[in-house]
């Protein structure tokens, strides 16, 4: 029979020792879902504010560095809008009509003026979106992906970069998922198959470097 703290503790180390993808030159990052709907609701544990948490410091370290942010929010004109799954099944997106303050950025991650708000009707960022468009625009090469859920909203939007070529960056200590062993799963998972997933220390460390360039880079300009 299964021991599933072994299982877990398993895939953890596998996970530390996945061969990474490694960075490009261009990132942004994209807050998956951090809204009221997905962050306040009954099901939540503590670990949510303090993910939050995390999510803010990391935002404002992009923001800093000069990094792009875009939020996923999902706001849904009808119901009927939802995939099939979800019209049959209770789901947290039945509180995404558009209007509803349950579709609200969570007001512990706010949106800041420079940031972009991409909207969406099911679980990845890249289905019938303008995020093909935006990501081209700003020219970015990776993302550098958090929020909720771990095991869908953030692996759907990760599994489509993949498909796309971007490399991807998962920040563990910023994704929520209420779904214990199942984050657990989707971490490894997203590790093992379409991008890496790192530590908040590592990414804050690579927006300082990331700032730190965007400051000397006149200077550089001029002695040239």
């Amino acid at each position: 029979m299964t021991d599933w703290n072994d299982e877990v503790e398993r895939v953890r180390r596998l996970r530390a020792d996945r061969t990474k993808v490694g960075h490009g030159e261009r990132p942004a990052v994209v807050v998956v879902d951090f809204q009221r709907a997905f962050t306040e609701h009954e099901h939540i544990g503590p670990e949510t504010a303090v993910t939050l948490g995390h999510a803010q410091t990391l935002l404002e370290a992009a923001r800093a560095a000069g990094v792009p942010v875009i939020y996923l929010v999902m706001v849904l004109d009808d119901l009927d809008d939802r995939m099939l799954a979800q019209r049959v099944r209770s789901s947290l997106t039945e509180r995404c009509r558009r209007g509803d303050p349950w579709t609200e950025i969570s007001s512990a991650v706010p949106a800041a003026p420079t940031d972009h708000i991409v909207e969406k009707t099911v679980a990845s960022g890249f289905y019938r979106t303008r995020l093909d468009d935006l990501l081209a625009e700003l020219d970015v090469d990776e993302l550098v992906v958090i929020g909720t859920s771990t095991s869908g909203c953030v692996r759907a939007t990760v599994v489509d970069a993949a498909y796309r070529s971007f490399r991807v960056s998962v920040v563990e200590e910023c994704c929520d998922d209420f779904r214990v062993l199942s984050r657990e799963a989707s971490l490894w998972d997203m590790q093992d198959r379409f991008g890496d997933v790192v530590s908040l220390e590592h990414m804050l460390g690579r927006f300082a470097e990331l700032g730190a360039r965007a400051q000397t880079a006149p200077d550089a300009e001029v002695v040239r």
